[in-house]
């Protein structure tokens, strides 16, 4: 009897050894699956956050495209199709990673496009399979003159009153005759700084005042009829000169007057500062090659209903005017002073009110008012801005619709 039951001992120790270890080869083999399975996670997640750098770089191309191309959509690569029946521009960049990005343009031709990228990236777990996100976004290209007055850098203002309000000469509600009308003002006076710091003195606007987060105020509340915000970041690029075969401008005697007369629209250039004046009807583009301008009096005729129109493209150096630059037509639209990179300070001041807009981001802007209420009509964009004496701006809101853009900027985004 003895053999019988060591050999069931055996059996039974046998029978525990195999439980045993299926059991540990179970725990083991669920662990290496748990394993597997968080790394198969960790790898997709990863090229899941992979596929948002590559989505945006077909937004990117697509706002670019926008901006460079704005009523050649179907240039530079981009193909016209239709998708549900509404036409559509659509590319497709391939990368050395083996990602890409596919990206489609609906309403190309307007002022808020609809924009609708996926990114494509290789899948860790198979060769021949991608993963995949896609967005939509809508673009606006908002107006670049958007106020009363902005600067880079500081704003001081000194003297009281008030500092700027804004009316629209392309609305009879908001203007007489298209000219600024004290009893027919509205709100939109609008004042940026990005950097600071900012001081209104004893002035007030009759508008919103845009800070960036970074730039120092001692404005306070009572001195903006609008709210203050603390977010604002917005690039005021340079002045590009545009590339057009530029006429020498010649002088001529009026009444005694030498000046420059122009009777026929084109592109001309001058070295000088004599007297500048446009006649009805007259587009003039004018390069100014004087590193020191300053023009007595400028004037941009209009006669029955029909303005000229005046762009000052000045290359370098300084620039003063008196503040008589009469344009008849009262609207800011017709006269616009642009500074170039090189031109570090503009001065206006005067008797009299000035109509037009001044945009030079690297010039320092100073205003000496003569005592007489004196403003700036339009709207003016500078490094800086140091306003003495009783001068005032008066925003043309019509600058919101014919002026320049900003550039294709994201509005709205969805993921889909």
């Amino acid at each position: 009897m003895k053999p019988l039951s060591t050999q069931r001992n055996q059996g039974n120790t046998l029978v525990l050894t195999l439980l045993m270890s299926l059991t540990i080869g179970t725990v083991l083999a669920s662990y290496l699956g748990l394993i597997g399975s968080r790394y198969k996670v960790a790898v997709r997640s990863q090229s899941w956050n992979a596929a948002i750098p590559v989505l945006e770089a077909g937004i990117e191309e697509a706002l670019t495209h926008l901006q460079d191309d704005p009523n050649q959509p179907g240039v530079n690569g981009w193909t016209q199709g239709t998708i549900s029946g509404q036409p559509v521009y659509w590319k497709q960049r391939n990368f050395t990673d083996g990602s890409y990005f596919l990206v489609n343009i609906y309403n190309a031709i307007s002022a808020s496009p609809s924009i609708y990228s996926t990114g494509f990236v290789p899948s860790p777990l198979s060769s021949s399979s991608y993963i995949s996100r896609t967005a939509r976004i809508t673009g606006s290209n908002p107006p670049l003159i958007s106020f009363a007055f902005a600067a880079v850098d500081s704003i001081q203002l000194n003297g009281n009153g008030l500092a700027s309000d804004s009316f629209n000469s392309s609305k009879p509600a908001l203007s007489t005759n298209g000219q600024y009308d004290s009893s027919k003002t509205s709100t939109n006076g609008n004042v940026g700084s990005v950097y600071g710091p900012v001081s209104f003195g004893n002035h007030n606007i009759a508008g919103s005042l845009y800070l960036g987060p970074s730039a120092s105020t001692t404005v306070s509340s009572g001195q903006v009829s609008g709210s203050t915000y603390t977010d604002f970041n917005v690039s005021f690029p340079d002045v590009v000169l545009p590339a057009t075969a530029w006429l020498p401008a010649v002088t001529t005697t009026i009444g005694g007057t030498t000046l420059y007369d122009f009777t026929i629209s084109g592109d001309y250039y001058i070295s000088g500062s004599s007297d500048i004046q446009v006649e009805a009807g007259v587009t003039v583009r004018l390069r100014v090659d004087s590193t020191s301008f300053s023009p007595a009096n400028i004037h941009i005729v209009s006669t029955n209903g029909t303005s000229g129109t005046l762009t000052v493209y000045q290359v370098a150096g300084s620039a003063s005017m008196s503040g008589n630059n009469t344009v008849d037509s009262g609207r800011a639209r017709n006269f616009w002073y642009y500074g170039l990179p090189g031109v570090t300070s503009v001065t206006y001041g005067g008797n009299s009110s000035s109509i037009g807009v001044i945009y030079a981001p690297e010039a320092d802007l100073t205003l000496n008012g003569g005592g007489n209420n004196n403003g700036l009509i339009g709207a003016s964009i500078t490094k800086s801005i140091t306003m003495n004496g009783d001068y005032n701006f008066h925003f043309d809101e019509d600058l919101l619709t014919v002026g320049p853009t900003r550039g294709f900027v994201v509005s709205s985004w969805q993921e889909l």
